[in-house]
């Protein structure tokens, strides 16, 4: 089992992580004074409001923790100040590359339109990016359980917004009422443009379907994907050949009940069969964690997973991570270089 020490200093990659789930605490209470709204809260009952319990019952509860912020992020001034604190807190987990998603239709409640929700949060990773040694991209989120007319406006997003920091998609919220099939039509919108997605798909019980119809839909990574674990060998197989990434979060994932017990999760088995797994924290304040705990609830997990085996699954996040192929050869060489003079 490696110490925290040597785990505190490997270079990192997250490609899941929610902003409105991943405010700090000091941001938390800074969005609320810019928001003109008294929480009257001490620090405790502030976490206690934001933060999902341990004991989650189900998907649906973790994510109505998730009410308690949403009215604090309604203004450009605090969306770019919450992005910029999500990268902030991620440059101390020692993560070089990190794309933060949000649904922009959940931040117009003062008016905000989406493009300008978009450009808060881009503006945000941007000043991040100056401030901090780490390179931060957004992606747009669509919820599953919006109305179909509503979620369809976020395609003309990507012919809108130019920026670099925009680089993908992704569909987000209640999986088991909202199969991935009645997306079809929305998602060819966005494929069509050239567009990057990632798919929220497998995170709740006996919904496998959903993984196979992410990938088929286009998705090259699927967010969570705990249930490939009931996919046959020969549709694991092709996810191998295709090389689908699969965003696993370890303590999101038993929150959610999406697994129960150490000895279900899949993640030592999804790699031991060559499937392209990776680390992310999810909602680092919901779950009350750090890509620091994620990694060493892995290896405290599975003890024979070594340094070589963290630097395969960072350089499985590069190759699944939505930017260009001369930026992903720059960070598997920067990362060899680092697991290199770590291991020695």
């Amino acid at each position: 089992m490696l110490n925290s020490k040597i785990i505190a200093q490997m270079p990192k990659v997250e490609l899941h992580c929610h902003l409105d789930g991943s405010l700090s605490l000091a941001c938390i209470k800074d969005l609320a004074k810019n928001a003109g709204i008294n929480l009257e809260l001490t620090d405790e009952e502030i976490l206690k409001k934001a933060q999902a319990p341990e004991n989650t019952r189900n998907l649906l509860e973790y994510l109505a923790r998730f009410d308690f912020v949403l009215p604090l992020l309604q203004t450009y001034k605090n969306l770019e100040l919450a992005a910029y604190d999500v990268v902030q807190e991620a440059a101390k987990d020692n993560v070089k590359y990190i794309e933060i998603r949000f649904a922009p239709s959940q931040h117009l409640q003062e008016n905000l339109t989406l493009e300008e929700a978009v450009e808060a949060v881009i503006a945000g990773l941007a000043r991040a990016e100056n401030d901090f040694d780490i390179r931060a991209n957004a992606l747009v989120c669509g919820l599953k359980q919006e109305p179909i007319e509503k979620l369809s406006k976020l395609p003309l997003l990507f012919d809108k917004i130019t920026d670099e920091h925009l680089v993908g998609f992704d569909m987000a919220g209640d999986e088991l009422n909202y199969p991935q099939e009645k997306f079809a039509t929305l998602l060819g919108e966005i494929t069509m443009r050239g567009v990057h997605v990632t798919l929220h798909a497998g995170e709740c019980p006996n919904c496998e379907q959903n993984v196979l119809d992410a990938v088929e839909m286009g998705a090259t990574r699927i967010g969570h994907g705990i249930m490939t674990k009931n996919l046959s060998q020969n549709q694991q197989t092709m996810m191998v050949e295709r090389r689908i990434v699969l965003e696993m979060a370890p303590t999101s994932n038993f929150q959610t009940k999406a697994v129960e017990t150490v000895a279900a999760y899949p993640f030592k088995d999804f790699y031991d069969k060559g499937l392209h797994v990776t680390l992310n924290t999810d909602n680092r304040t919901v779950s009350a964690t750090t890509l620091q705990k994620e990694y060493e609830k892995i290896s405290k997990w599975y003890p024979d997973f070594g340094l070589a085996d963290f630097e395969k699954i960072n350089h499985y996040a590069i190759d699944g991570a939505f930017i260009g192929q001369a930026e992903k050869e720059n960070l598997h060489k920067q990362f060899s270089k680092a697991y290199q003079a770590l291991s020695e």
